[in-house]
């Protein structure tokens, strides 16, 4: 799996590191691309889909420490600007999800976005929503401050394959007995599931090593 991380605020920290240090396990290289996304950026230009990383070469980062120092680096050089758009973060990642599949269709993505801003950009949303749905991809969103994000579940012309999203706001699981990792990934193994039953992806056969013959009691 791969996850992204996008958007800012001192309160999206606990997010990254509560839900993080759980998918990081299902990674294999813990290697993550890691976006921003309304923000003034280094070169002075808005961007809703930038490099967290900054000027380093690539946008992937190494485990969670890794975007915990990017998003650092970020608040410090990036300054906040909206409006609040998922779209281009969405379209990025079902790009890097759809080239995987001639490569390896075992391979299923997360994107995480953590965001206290409004979508402004529901249309285009729901459009990159719709298409997502068809690729080896689940979105989750955690909601800081009071926007309001159900307004993505309705969709356009087109039907959605599946649901590919969670979405849950930080008020409701602070000073609750569900943690936001309970919340968030509740759903996850079952658009995973989902996806790989329909495309009749099997797991890997494992062969392990048999005993040896004995021809008599031991």
């Amino acid at each position: 799996m791969k996850c992204a991380v996008a958007d800012a605020g001192f309160e999206i920290l606990h997010a990254i590191m509560e839900v993080g240090e759980v998918i990081q396990f299902y990674d294999s290289d813990r290697r993550f691309p890691a976006w921003g996304f309304g923000g003034r950026t280094y070169d002075g230009s808005i961007s809703h889909c930038f490099n967290l990383n900054g000027g380093a070469s690539g946008f992937e980062v190494e485990g969670i420490e890794g975007i915990m120092a990017a998003y650092g680096s970020a608040l410090r050089n990036v300054a906040l600007a909206g409006p609040t758009l998922f779209g281009q973060v969405i379209n990025t990642a079902a790009e890097i999800a759809g080239r995987s599949l001639s490569q390896d269709s075992s391979k299923y993505f997360v994107l995480l976005i953590i965001t206290d801003g409004v979508l402004t950009d529901l249309q285009e949303t729901k459009d990159a929503l719709v298409m997502a749905s068809d690729l080896p991809l689940s979105i989750l969103i955690v909601g800081v401050g009071g926007a309001d994000f159900k307004q993505m579940e309705s969709s356009t012309g087109r039907i959605a394959t599946r649901d590919i999203v969670q979405f849950v706001p930080m008020r409701d699981v602070h000073g609750g007995q569900i943690s936001i990792v309970q919340s968030l990934l509740e759903e996850l193994p079952g658009q995973f599931l989902t996806y790989m039953r329909c495309r009749d992806i099997k797991p890997h056969t494992v062969n392990l090593p048999q005993a040896p013959f004995q021809d008599h009691p031991v």
